[in-house]
C-alpha cells in the first residue's frame, strides 16, 4: 500500500484563506508529570496558538483589485501564530485539528509556542 504524504491530502486554501494546524495540548507538566485528560481538554479549548500550514494565492492582497498589499506577508508556512479563539471553518485530518482563517485574522507571530498561556 502506497503511503500518502500529509501535504497530498490536506486541502489547499483558496483566495485569502490560510490553513493552520492547532497546537496540541501538552502531555506533561514542566516538572514531567503526565497531565490528566481534563487538564489537556481545558488547555485545548483555550488554545489559540496554531502553525501556518499553507496560504491561499490572494492572501495579503486587496480584496477588490487583487494587488498585493504594500507590506510584506507577516506569516509564512511553518510560523506559529495567535488567532481568535473562535475561528471559522474547522476540520480534522488524521487526528489533527486544522482551521481555515482569513489572512487578516492573524493577531501575532509567536517565536516559541511552548511559552504561550491563554487567559480568557
Amino acid at each position: 500500500m502506497k503511503r500518502t504524504k500529509m501535504a497530498d491530502i490536506l486541502p489547499k486554501p483558496s483566495g485569502w484563506k490560510i490553513l493552520i494546524k492547532k497546537k496540541k495540548p501538552n502531555e506533561k507538566s514542566k516538572g514531567g508529570i503526565y497531565l490528566p485528560d481534563q487538564a489537556k481538554e481545558a488547555e485545548s479549548y483555550m488554545d489559540i496558538c496554531a502553525q501556518v500550514v499553507s496560504i491561499g494565492p490572494l492572501a495579503w492582497c486587496d480584496r477588490e483589485t487583487g494587488e498585493r498589499w504594500k507590506c510584506e506577508r507577516w506569516a509564512k508556512p511553518g510560523d506559529w501564530v495567535i488567532v481568535p479563539k473562535f475561528t471559522q471553518f474547522k476540520l480534522e485530518i488524521e487526528e489533527e485539528e486544522y482551521r481555515f482563517i482569513n489572512d487578516d485574522e492573524i493577531i501575532a507571530i509567536v517565536p516559541d509556542p511552548t511559552v504561550i498561556k491563554v487567559y480568557s
